[in-house]
């Protein structure tokens, strides 16, 4: 067995079976396929089975509590038999290459630990934009760190004892919704990644905009790097590397307040990541565009109004 693809499921049946669909077409025969079900409570778990025992597939289910997305992943490589981990979101798809591109890729570069390819970003069956993966010339870690998240689960093959011995993705929950950034960094900081620039799937998009979830995903975004960046200064003396770890921090603030400003969610929420964000780093111009678009439409927002109903 070379590769074990583990999908972490909640609450997906009716998404997962368009996903298996994807993982069987494959033109690569030597994998299996683990679903993890992570607690869900409609029939994601039975689904799988059904779908596996149908089309006579090399592949399980293995259940769980609901521990999220970083717990279901661990399960699923803890479970694996293959030498490679190929992770897969259970609402995403493969076109039928993927694999074997992948393995053909490894054997091209032998010392790589983690191959990571470009994917279509798509809604509702439409390609959005394309993600492009590239790594500046230098460090990776500093790479990813400082200029954001480059690479995604589903996209993402890798060698299991590599990923087992980092300790697998982080489980805590303050770090839900970017436990597989923090992954990232902490492969990058002893491993090798490679980028294959070819489109090999679909990441689908879906409408999920709400003032705590965008919230939620920036504040545990900002945790989890603060302990990065204290790391990085300590590896990084003077005065540029505090200047960039308050830019990184900044770009984290701006983010948040852009989504909430363009969904028109709760004033408070965007008033406070405003002011982190000039606070952090007030002379990018970015920064002050985004304060500027806040500040106007505070001004047009009819009175009394806080947050869109």
């Amino acid at each position: 067995m070379i590769i074990s693809v583990v999908i972490p499921a909640y609450n997906a049946e009716g998404v997962l079976e368009r996903t298996l669909d994807s993982v069987r077409s494959q033109t690569f025969d030597g994998y299996e396929t683990i679903v993890v079900d992570d607690g869900s409570t409609d029939g994601t778990g039975a689904v799988a089975e059904a779908y596996f025992s149908r089309n006579r597939m090399r592949a399980r289910v293995v259940r769980q509590s609901n521990r999220g997305v970083a717990a279901a992943r661990n399960a699923g490589m803890r479970a694996a038999a293959g030498t490679h981990i190929a992770l897969l979101d259970a609402d995403d798809l493969w076109y039928p290459d993927k694999l074997s591109a992948v393995m053909m890729e490894f054997d091209r570069h032998p010392d790589a630990d983690l191959i990571c390819h470009d994917e279509n970003v798509t809604r509702d069956g439409r390609v959005v934009r394309t993600s492009r993966r590239r790594l500046p010339h230098g460090s990776p870690y500093d790479a990813l760190l400082l200029g954001g998240n480059m690479l995604s689960p589903s996209a993402t093959v890798m060698r299991r004892e590599e990923a087992l011995a980092l300790g697998g993705f982080d489980e805590r929950a303050d770090y839900q919704t970017v436990e597989d950034y923090d992954f990232w960094l902490r492969f990058s900081r002893q491993r090798k990644i490679h980028l294959l620039n070819r489109v090999l799937g679909d990441y689908v998009l879906h409408d999920r905009s709400a003032s705590r979830r965008i919230v939620r995903h920036h504040v545990a975004l900002e945790c989890m790097l603060h302990s990065h960046l204290k790391l990085y200064r300590l590896s990084h003396s003077g005065l540029v590397a505090g200047w960039r770890a308050r830019r990184r921090l900044a770009q984290v603030y701006r983010s948040a307040a852009r989504q909430l400003i363009a969904h028109r969610e709760d004033a408070r929420d965007q008033q406070a990541f405003v002011a982190r964000m000039l606070k952090a780093y007030p002379f990018e111009p970015r920064n002050v565009a985004v304060a500027l678009l806040w500040f106007v439409g505070m001004l047009l927002r009819p009175s009394g109004k806080a947050a869109r109903p």
